[in-house]
Formats: structure tokens, sequence, C-alpha cells
């Protein structure tokens, strides 16, 4: 006679009311730590009746800062509108966060969570942007447990959307098959090689989890791959100018973001990408 599993013992001493419980005790703390830390590896479905998919990807906005431009994301908004485009994927960092760097504070127009979220609502946003928080957003988690990315959706859920923390994973369902973009923040400094990192990140995709379009911020760089491992790869760009601590780090920003137009095949894909960018 084999010895019963553990399970098993433990339904026959306590029966199965008792593990329902536990159950549904054990579901209540997962939604609390969910609602803490935020949501990670999420993937968000929406069905399209057209093939012709268009959307912006910007990142590295870095409200609160004194290098914020606010005038380069009200102009590249503008640009947008004048295109007919009504959704926006950005890569993260919101906001400039809290003690991310020594001497960040001597680099900040609003000090604290508070004043920086005010700064995100007042900025010059028009349209539906999907987003994904950054390093510098998860310096207030990392600080007090806050979880920014719903503080930012909950002031402004009109125009902002919160997808995860440090990547999530949007798909478009098209008659022709579904198009999959991943929004990531990876951690790291820049290379020497504006591609190099990006194609390293891709290198570590799986061969069956690979989205159709990789969009990534971080590096304030804009890059565009138009097929690495079949994937069509993205440095988001940044409306963040450059700061201090990337000067002494000889770190260029590449000021603006990308209007991508995407049109779905049954066997193959189309994409064309502007990239508009602001000189300082």
């Amino acid at each position: 006679m084999t010895k019963k599993k553990g399970l098993e013992q433990f339904e026959e001493a306590h029966g199965g009311p008792k593990i329902e419980k536990l159950k549904r005790e054990l579901e209540v703390e997962r939604k609390k730590v969910e609602a803490l830390a935020g949501v990670q590896n999420v993937t968000t479905i929406v069905n399209s009746e057209d093939c012709h998919i268009r959307f912006a990807i910007t990142g590295d906005r870095h409200h609160g800062s004194l290098y914020c431009h606010e005038a380069a994301i009200a102009g590249f908004y503008e640009h947008l509108e004048a295109e007919g485009v009504d959704t926006v994927f950005d890569c993260g960092d919101i906001l400039d966060g809290h003690k991310v760097y020594k001497g960040q504070e001597f680099e900040l127009r609003d000090l604290g969570l508070e004043a920086q979220l005010k700064r995100v609502k007042e900025a010059p946003v028009s349209i539906r942007t999907l987003f994904i928080t950054g390093n510098h957003d998860a310096s207030f988690k990392s600080a007090a447990g806050i979880p920014v990315g719903q503080l930012i959706e909950l002031q402004n859920p009109e125009i902002y959307q919160f997808l995860g923390e440090e990547q999530a994973r949007f798909v478009y369902q098209t008659p022709n098959g579904p198009f999959e973009i991943m929004l990531l923040h990876p951690g790291g400094g820049s290379s020497y090689a504006l591609s190099y990192r990006p194609q390293k990140i891709v290198e570590s995709l799986e061969g069956g989890n690979k989205p159709n379009l990789l969009a990534i911020g971080h590096y304030h760089k804009a890059m565009m791959i138009p097929s690495y491992r079949n994937v069509a790869v993205f440095q988001s760009g940044t409306f963040q100018k450059q700061t201090p601590f990337m000067a002494r780090g000889g770190l260029a920003a590449h000021v603006g973001g990308w209007i991508i137009d995407v049109w779905v095949g049954s066997d193959h894909n189309r994409i064309a990408s502007e990239f508009v960018a602001v000189y300082i």
C-alpha cells in the first residue's frame, strides 16, 4: 500500500471546506500583493477590425525633472492629433523618481511623489497613452511600497492606462491574425553601439515567446531594427533633455517619439516608421 500524499492526508484530516477557505484567503492575499507590487508580465488583447494598425511609441518622459521637455511633449502630441494617431505606447519612466542616483535631488523641478503626479496630470497629453513603469517610477515603490503605475492611471483614467511594471505585452487581433507588441524598460547602461543592447535583449527571448514588435525604453536613444530574429525592434527615444548625470557619462539624449504603421498580412507584415525628433 503506497503512502498517501501530503495533500490527501490533509484533506482527510481537515476536509474539503477548510481547503476551499484557505484557497479564498490565499486569493485575497495575492490580490493585496498585486495591488502593492503592480502588474507584471500581463498581456492585453484587443480586437481590430482593420489589418492596418497605427500607433505611437514614446518613453522616458521624467516628469518632475528640471530637464523634462514639456514643450517637446506638447508638440509631439499635437503632431499625433494632426496625423490621426489615437494610441500611444510609453516604455516607462513617466516620473523622475526619488534618489535614483547620487545628486538626483539637485536635478528635480518637483520633489516628491505628489508633486510629480501633479506634473503628469497637468502635462499637455491629449491622446490615450498605454504605459509601463520604469526604474525611476519604481524608486517610490522601493522607498515606500507605493504602486506608482496605478496612481498615474487613477488620477487621469481617460488618458492613461497602466499595463505593467517594467514590461507588458499588447496584442491586436486582426482579420489576418495577431500582432503582438512588447514594451520593455530594462536595466543597465547604454553601450558603445546603439544596437548592441537591443540585440542582446532579443537574443534572450525564447523562440516561441517573441513579439512581433519590441519597444525598449531606459536608454534615451532612438533606433529601429527592421527585423532581428523576426522581431521589429525600436528604442523609444526620450522627452528628457540631457541631464548633468548623462553629460558626465557622455550619454546623448535622442528627444522625440515614433509614429508606427503596421499592415498585418496573412504571411508577412509591413512596418513603416517615422521618428519625430526635437533638436535643442
